[in-house]
């Protein structure tokens, strides 16, 4: 086996390893290997009651690339005025 050398690696990844390690029972280094097999779908799913918060996931892959051009417009059309910032509130 091979050995791999992270560097940068955010607070929040970190905070994220340890939760899974912690509910998992496992090392640190364990749940590294784990949160990357199952981002490479090489491995099971996390149990979602022991890591509730775990970012990988695949629910939402049965929509990508669903949308037609024309539903997407529509939807950027009926947001649009989400996107201006109210003046009067930011001084």
């Amino acid at each position: 086996m091979k050995s791999l050398t992270l560097n940068e690696v955010d607070d929040d990844l970190v905070a994220e390893i340890r939760q899974v390690a912690e509910c998992h029972g496992i090392t640190e280094e364990q749940a590294v290997l784990k949160l990357l097999r199952k981002g490479a779908e090489l491995d099971e799913e996390l149990d979602d009651q022991a890591a509730p918060n775990s970012k990988i996931g695949n629910s939402l892959d049965e929509f990508i690339g669903t949308m037609s051009h024309e539903e997407a417009e529509e939807i950027d059309n009926a947001i649009k005025e989400l996107r201006m910032v109210d003046k009067s509130i930011w001084r």
